[in-house]
């Protein structure tokens, strides 16, 4: 029977099966089909010679799938598939959703994104999906009932995603310890108070990783419950939050593990230049490693705990926090650089290497590494999308570093003058373009 014979029920939308079929099918021919060949893996006839066998990364996103369809034959056509993306269909019923669940068993990762899924969804003791352990549910207005539903049905969860739900609270009936999950995105939603949500802390008290950009809170308190929501925490992103005092940041030491952070286009922040900025936030953290996603070097700790010194030795008493006595106590009371320009040091001398070729040039640090690259396109003699360029810090045992983004400041590699960068083609045919 056509699953879409009834024209008023399914509006212009389609079953999986029937997305499935479409994707991989020319449904011109008709003793064969024409197989799509994606990136990740082919898409291949059964055995029997007539029907899909959908790739282990299946993507259907914005293909107006409102059901399921045939289940057996979602079964026989998704028996290798391991990540599925739903992403932008027209899914609003949960039943249908599981449907396609139970029976793709291999199935690791499930995306909803953007489909409406603001029904209810009763938990269902019959159901269980321990294989799935990467579920994204962004911008779908998912509920909280249906939050703790999910939970339970998938109980091996390492990695949620809740983005873009217009949360404004955290609701959580779960009514134990959800211990598996390890990474947690909240980008852009609505809540303002830390204490609500430290109440992620209590219910995924083995989270590691923590991403709530674009969220509106504006402060990192009560500290005292900091270190028994988290206890596990090692990587934390504010970016693009209403933090509102440096003072803050003295709170994010309170995490007993937390070791990356991410502090990016936060207001209270951005009246600094760069360099300077991240200066102050690595002398204010000494428990982290990582900064904005760049390995802080202990040559570059200590350069930033003198700097943060330098800059508040002449203010008030009480214009001091409390890790500038901290540093003073490390450090002592540093003379004032009196003819010197208490600004950081920009610009760097250093050697760069091209096949047998080599030159010195001076790099500003508040340039970023694209627009490095193109003052060396005239010493290779190619565009800079025809080079790799490698950064080689003097005395590190970890060896080259690729400089992969061409956005980000030279300031994050903490160039010295006795670094060195090396060039090398990359390979392939030159394009018109170039």
């Amino acid at each position: 029977m056509d699953e879409r014979e009834n024209p008023e029920e399914y509006s212009g939308t389609k079953t999986l099966v029937e997305a499935i079929t479409e994707k991989f099918c020319d449904s011109s021919l008709e003793d064969c089909c024409k197989i799509y060949v994606p990136k990740r893996g082919p898409a291949k006839l059964s055995e029997s010679g007539d029907l899909i066998a959908a790739p282990k990364v299946l993507s259907l996103t914005d293909q107006q799938i409102s059901a399921a369809g045939d289940v057996d034959e979602i079964q026989r056509m998704c028996t290798n598939v391991c990540e599925l993306d739903l992403t932008k269909n027209h899914l609003t019923d949960w039943e249908e959703i599981l449907k396609i669940v139970e029976r793709i068993p291999n199935l690791s990762f499930l995306n909803l994104t953007a489909n409406d899924l603001q029904s209810s969804l009763q938990i269902n003791d019959d159901l269980c999906f321990p294989n799935v352990n990467q579920l994204v549910v962004n911008n779908t207005g998912v509920p909280w009932s249906t939050v703790d539903s999910l939970l339970q049905m998938f109980p091996e969860l390492t990695e949620l995603h809740l983005s873009l739900n217009n949360y404004k609270n955290i609701e959580f009936n779960f009514n134990q310890p959800y211990s598996t999950l390890k990474t947690l995105h909240f980008n852009g939603n609505q809540v303002h108070s830390y204490e609500e949500i430290c109440k992620f802390g209590y219910v995924f008290p083995n989270m590691e990783r923590f991403v709530m950009a674009e969220c509106k809170i504006c402060s990192i308190e009560p500290e005292e419950v900091i270190p028994k929501a988290f206890p596990r925490l090692q990587c934390l992103n504010l970016n693009h939050t209403a933090i509102q005092d440096w003072k803050e940041l003295d709170n994010l030491r309170k995490f007993p593990n937390l070791r990356d952070v991410r502090l990016l286009n936060i207001p209270c922040f951005e009246s600094l230049e760069d360099n300077l900025r991240r200066q102050l936030q690595i002398a204010r953290l000494p428990n982290l490693t990582h900064l904005n996603g760049s390995h802080i070097h202990e040559s570059e700790r200590e350069d930033a705990e003198r700097a943060f010194i330098r800059y508040y030795m002449d203010r008030d008493d009480n214009e001091k926090p409390d890790r500038y006595y901290e540093l003073e106590a490390v450090y002592g009371k540093l003379d004032p650089l009196v003819d010197l320009d208490l600004k950081p040091k920009t610009h760097f001398a250093v050697k760069v290497k091209f096949d047998d070729k080599e030159k010195l040039v001076k790099v500003d640090i508040n340039h970023t590494v694209g627009q490095f690259k193109k003052t060396l396109q005239d010493f290779v003699g190619v565009p800079p999308a025809r080079f790799r360029l490698f950064f080689v810090e003097k005395d590190s045992p970890y060896g080259a570093d690729e400089m992969k983004y061409p956005t980000r400041k030279l300031f994050m590699y903490n160039i010295s003058n006795s670094d060195e960068f090396q060039i090398l083609l990359k390979r392939g045919p030159r394009t018109n373009s170039e």
